[in-house]
């Protein structure tokens, strides 16, 4: 008989949750903790936000939440996040690379600056993050226990919007990488995914939400099929499904995770 608690378990396991300070990272770290994680690295630039956080979710589970500060958007970040973890660990059981920039603004204005610290943080960090801890992926994987890596992506690369074009595009070459890694890993016994969230309560899109009676927030709920904002309830139980038992038969996959919001957009 399947036991439920044993099917969304992640008892004992080592995570990495990259922008794990706030919103949808933090989400994530918190659900793999509540479901028995034994130990959730999360990274951030802020440390004074990272160490609360960090310090929060330890105090409210039996595992540990473990800060490390550090800057993504450089590939000698993205060494120096790999030196860290191969110091403290020898293996990670998942990797969910959230580190993002929201980059806004029109053709007409994009810079090369904003387009190249787009790929770079979105899209290129996370690749080289992957490639940079594969060893420590690799070395507890099995057939029936797989490793899982985790790319967030957005509606955003599956949609139109004119006034986030770096943004978008950076997001839309993460979904694109996601199958081809799946498959260049799968021998190895790693699931490779991703999550696409529509409009989530984070601070990406506090601009959004912070006045719950503006006439523009609530003419965006009625817009979502769903007729809310996501939040960790949903993001956590996505990324908990996926990285556990219950989701070891999705590899190369994006799961919208939206309240409909690409039906209508």
């Amino acid at each position: 008989m399947v036991k439920i608690e044993d099917l969304y378990s992640m008892k004992g396991k080592i995570c990495v949750v990259t922008g794990g300070s706030t919103g949808l990272g933090s989400y994530m770290a918190e659900g793999f903790l509540a479901a028995g994680a034994a130990r959730v690295y999360i990274t951030a630039r802020s440390e004074n936000t990272l160490q609360a956080k960090a310090a929060e979710l330890t105090g409210m589970c039996d595992g540990e939440c473990i800060a490390i500060a550090g800057d993504l958007a450089t590939l000698d970040g993205v060494a120096a996040l790999s030196t860290t973890l191969h110091d403290k660990e020898d293996h990670i059981d998942v990797l969910v690379n959230n580190a993002g920039i929201g980059t806004g603004g029109y053709f007409e204005q994009l810079s090369v600056d904003d387009w190249d610290r787009t790929m770079d943080l979105n899209l290129r960090s996370p690749l080289f993050l992957t490639q940079a801890l594969l060893d420590l992926l690799k070395q507890n994987a099995s057939h029936d226990d797989p490793a899982r890596v985790v790319f967030i992506s957005s509606v955003a690369a599956s949609e139109v919007f004119k006034h986030v074009m770096a943004y978008s595009t950076s997001k839309k070459g993460l979904e694109h990488m996601t199958p081809q890694l799946a498959l260049a890993l799968c021998d190895d016994h790693i699931l490779v995914n991703s999550i696409a969230p529509g409009r989530f309560y984070s601070e990406m899109t506090r601009g959004a939400w912070e006045d719950p009676e503006d006439e523009s927030f609530k003419q965006s709920l009625l817009r979502i099929p769903a007729h809310r904002y996501g939040g960790l309830e949903d993001m956590a139980g996505v990324a908990v499904m996926l990285c556990s038992r219950a989701g070891s038969y999705f590899t190369g996959e994006v799961l919208n995770l939206d309240g409909g919001h690409r039906l209508r957009h």
